[in-house]
């Protein structure tokens, strides 16, 4: 298979976006827990916040460029109850905006605010890595891809790139919270690798039909 760049820079930059956010929320729920001693700066966490949602917003503009009619693209949300592309492009958006939400709350210092919010907006994130991976998942004749594997992987490799990411960002505004991210993008990364590995073994045994 050869995906069209588009879908490509689609799936990089939002699952990039969605790893952030959950490494962010991670970070503030262990913060806040005290099982890591580096608090979390409202500033950073309203940085990196907004920088989540530019990057699934720009997957997103990115996403029009594989439709063959973009002033279309409104329809493909009315087949949600079968489709996981529609389910994805209703997901997408809610996404974007709790996570922009949540940036406004820190920004504010309403902590109170910025708790329930990042939780939703983390549940939104892991919902579209199922929404996204569920939509070559459930294509049965390309066996490579039906597996339960693919949607892992693409949570794996998108919660790497988020903390590779929020790493990136501790390291110039936060950083006490560099090895928080660090460690996380590390372990992510090689879990990525290991369920790649896995999806291969698994595809090299697969026999022709």
């Amino acid at each position: 298979m050869n995906p069209a760049l588009s879908v490509v820079f689609f799936t990089t930059l939002a699952g990039a976006g969605q790893g952030l956010l959950l490494a962010l929320v991670a970070a503030h729920w262990a913060a806040r827990e005290g099982w890591i001693a580096a608090a979390m700066d409202p500033g950073f966490a309203a940085l990196g916040a907004l920088v989540a949602a530019a990057l699934a917003a720009a997957g997103l503009v990115a996403s029009f460029f594989h439709l063959g009619r973009p002033e279309r693209a409104w329809r493909t949300a009315t087949q949600w109850r079968t489709s996981w592309l529609s389910r994805e492009v209703i997901v997408l958006p809610v996404f974007i905006a709790l996570t922009l939400a949540l940036a406004a709350a820190q920004a504010a210092g309403r902590a109170d605010w910025a708790l329930p919010l990042g939780a939703l907006a983390a549940l939104a994130a892991l919902l579209l890595f199922v929404c996204t991976g569920m939509i070559y998942a459930c294509i049965r004749f390309l066996r490579e891809w039906a597996t339960p594997l693919t949607p892992l992987n693409f949570t794996l490799l998108g919660c790497a790139n988020g903390l590779t990411l929020a790493a990136a960002l501790a390291a110039l505004r936060a950083p006490a919270l560099l090895p928080f991210f660090a460690a996380g993008a590390l372990a992510f990364t090689l879990a990525g690798l290991a369920g790649r590995l896995a999806a291969w073994q698994r595809n090299a045994t697969l026999a022709p039909k």
